[in-house]
């Protein structure tokens, strides 16, 4: 059974990231666009279960993500990124590692241009650029003159916006032609726990009430990364290592005790409103993010 796959993966926590940075407080009508906003990354017959090779999930949207962003309020701290030197762990590495790898640095990238620290951001985009060779990307974040246009136009939010929405239709294209879309999954997964390993960072250096919040909120963004991985891990074996990584991380989120007791009279629509964490279990949570997060950048 064929799937149908949107790939607008890859580059799209630049893309947010860059949209969180641009804008304000949000009013109800963006509230309505954000409800609409979800990209669908698989179409599925009504017959098909999750173990189907077509088994619908979802991926947030730039405009979710960047909601959730804006609201957490991070800060930038230095240190907090891989560092660029770590980058040469990845040489002999197998596929799904180098994709985590670039993935996390696509975060770190992210990260520092929406703070605005051009020069991290410049050394950021070399990195991804360099790792994106050694899995088949190098065209996607080269021609066109890319380099030089990122290096121009790095202060500029909604030109760097542009760019990366050119190299994320490139990257699609590749992967598709190559017959390597899991790819995309990959490597957002390792952008969402790298932006999961900042976000609990900052939390445990400033008690950042909306930090908490949105860190919880991303959960459901775990659950879909999950089953995406989970159509994906028999395109490669070392997938089954992350998904593992991904089902504990979920499995102690769905051990909070006010998540229990959600899931008791509404297993499937979590409000995180209505959620109260523990800085025990949050503690726990974010050692995990840790924890495979240690694992992704050790290459």
């Amino acid at each position: 059974m064929r799937k149908t796959i949107s790939y607008n993966m890859l580059i799209g926590l630049g893309i947010l990231l860059l949209t969180a940075s641009c804008g304000g407080g949000s009013n109800e009508s963006d509230k309505k666009d954000e409800i609409k906003d979800t990209t669908v990354v698989a179409e599925v017959p009504k017959a098909a279960d999750e173990n189907s090779e077509a088994f619908s999930y979802t991926l947030p949207s730039p405009m979710q993500i960047a909601t959730i962003l804006k609201k957490a309020g991070l800060k930038y701290y230095s240190g907090l990124t891989n560092p660029i030197e770590n980058s040469n762990k990845y040489s002999n590495a197998n596929t799904v590692a180098k994709t985590l790898g670039l993935g996390v640095y696509l975060s770190d990238l992210s990260y520092c241009i929406l703070n605005k620290q051009n020069q991290e951001s410049k050394n950021y985009f070399k990195t991804c650029s360099q790792l994106s060779e050694s899995i088949g990307l190098a065209k996607a974040f080269q021609d066109n003159n890319v380099p030089s246009r990122m290096e121009k136009n790095m202060g500029n939010s909604d030109s760097i916006s542009k760019i990366l929405s050119e190299i994320q239709m490139e990257s699609d294209n590749v992967l598709e032609e190559n017959k390597q879309s899991y790819i995309s999954v990959i490597a957002f997964t390792g952008a969402w726990i790298e932006s999961m390993y900042i976000g609990t960072q900052v939390h445990a250096k400033e008690k950042n009430a909306n930090v908490t919040t949105n860190i919880i909120e991303q959960m459901g963004i775990a659950e879909n990364i999950i089953k995406a991985l989970k159509a994906s891990s028999s395109k490669d074996a070392d997938v089954t290592v992350l998904l593992q990584d991904m089902n504990a991380l979920n499995d102690i989120y769905n051990n909070f005790k006010s998540v229990k007791e959600i899931k008791e009279t509404d297993p499937d629509v979590i409000d995180p409103s209505k959620l109260t964490i523990s800085v025990e279990e949050l503690l726990s949570f974010s050692q995990k993010v840790t924890e495979i997060r240690t694992r992704i950048v050790k290459g």
